[in-house]
């Protein structure tokens, strides 16, 4: 009996050892599984965190897809546009040159008729110094033709001159209709890399033509060089040209042509 005793003792020992250990290692477990809820539940609001803001990217960069088309239909219309206009100036410009042409002539005639007249009036008097003619009549209709004949000379003179002052302005309304305008200063209002070209901030109302080329400046030194491609009312779409480019424009760089 008193074995028996012994022996159960020695159990219930070894089992409040036991159940000590377990209890101990359970605790650690709860412990490590406590810190490990916390490790997950901080990666998962990291990982919500993240996923809010490539939303938000997502969201954006599909704002900027819409911008980007609509603003490539605008420079289509704007192409269309310019191409009107650029038909109708040329248009112009064609008849500005007639006009020229015509003026010229006239100018040539001018002279041509003042010339000759001239020539009749030293022939006539060359034929009467021969005859010696010393009627006072005769001498008189020479007098009233020369005073005619001179008063011709000055209309013919100042028609003349008039015709020069045309023709002048007439060269340098066809430069400034056929020309940008030197040292025409803007900005760069958008970029878009994609496609390679610019927006720029000047258009019809400063007298931009098509095929024109502006330097792009950022601090006072060169980026690159681009060529205008289509012209709006106020803005016109430019080429990059790869051969000048120094660094890829930006919003806000300085164009000169």
């Amino acid at each position: 009996m008193k074995l028996f005793s012994r022996i159960a003792l020695v159990i219930a020992i070894v089992a409040c050892i036991g159940t000590w250990f377990f209890a101990s290692q359970l605790g650690a477990n709860r412990n490590e599984l406590r810190a490990d809820k916390a490790t997950l539940t901080a990666e998962t609001a990291k990982l919500t965190k993240d996923l809010a803001e490539k939303r938000t990217e997502l969201a954006n960069t599909k704002l900027e897809w819409e911008k980007t088309k609509e603003d490539l239909t605008t420079s289509q219309g704007a192409l269309a546009s310019s191409k009107v206009s650029l038909a109708t100036k040329t248009q112009e410009a064609d008849q500005l040159k007639a006009t020229l042409a015509g003026k010229a002539a006239e100018l040539d005639q001018a002279k041509s008729d003042r010339d000759t007249a001239q020539t009749e009036i030293k022939s006539f008097k060359d034929a009467l110094e021969k005859a010696g003619l010393k009627d006072i009549s005769n001498v008189d209709q020479l007098r009233d033709k020369i005073t005619a004949q001179t008063e011709e000379n000055e209309i013919l003179g100042k028609q003349l001159n008039g015709v020069r002052s045309e023709t002048a302005t007439l060269k340098q309304h066809i430069v400034e209709l056929t020309s940008t305008p030197a040292n025409l200063r803007g900005q760069v209002a958008a970029v878009q890399d994609t496609w390679g070209f610019v927006v720029l901030n000047v258009g019809r109302e400063q007298r931009v033509q098509p095929n024109s080329d502006f330097v792009v400046f950022r601090n006072d030194k060169m980026v690159t060089k681009v060529q205008v491609r289509t012209v709006g009312e106020t803005t016109s779409v430019a080429e990059i040209l790869p051969g000048f480019q120094v660094s890829p424009p930006r919003v806000g760089d300085l164009i000169v042509h």
